[in-house]
């Protein structure tokens, strides 16, 4: 797994795709998010990978009033700041989305988490025992990158094996987003 200067390396190197960064989400797939927060309704959403923040601002512009995000990341890579939107509370934590130490401050499990973080196996797998037992009964998780990545595939099949209900999604560049619920 890269170190964090490895990280910053890294990010510097991936190219831009039409003014975007290559590590942030399809425009697509940033909308298609807003638009499900905006059915869904929740209270509390997550986002673990927020690198410069573009599914952040969808994800707080289409939250309901009186709700809260958080949006988690190693390094604090947003190109804006978010501001309150209808009342919705934003809040940035610098950490690791495997150290539990990260959501110390987290009083209530979240409705909505959106995970496009890190794609190692080594990574993912601990990532995802966090993710589930942040959820709250009812939540909606989307994960990023699910087909393009062998990992990130690979977890998606063995979430399947525990009673999840998986829909897989086709995006643009055959990337994937995977939508879970506990069925």
């Amino acid at each position: 797994m890269p170190t964090s200067d490895e990280i910053e390396r890294l990010m510097k190197e991936a190219p831009s795709i039409d003014g975007r960064h290559l590590w942030n989400s399809e425009q697509e797939v940033c909308e298609f998010i807003g638009a499900l927060v905006a059915m869904i309704k929740p209270k509390r959403a997550l986002e673990i990978g927020v690198f410069e923040g573009e599914t952040s601002l969808e994800i707080i512009k289409n939250m309901p009033q009186d709700s809260f995000f958080a949006g988690i990341d190693i390094g604090d890579f947003r190109t804006s700041k978010w501001k309150a939107n209808k009342g919705c509370v934003a809040d940035f934590v610098k950490g690791s989305s495997t150290d539990i130490s990260t959501y110390i401050d987290f009083t209530d499990k979240f409705d909505f988490i959106f995970v496009d973080s890190m794609h190692y196996w080594n990574h993912i797998l601990p990532e995802w025992k966090i993710v589930e037992k942040w959820i709250a009964n009812g939540g909606v998780i989307a994960y990023h990158d699910t087909h393009h990545i062998e990992d990130v595939a690979r977890l998606m099949d063995y979430i399947g094996n525990f009673g999840y209900n998986i829909i897989k999604l086709q995006t643009p560049g055959n990337r994937g987003l995977t939508i879970i619920t506990k069925a």
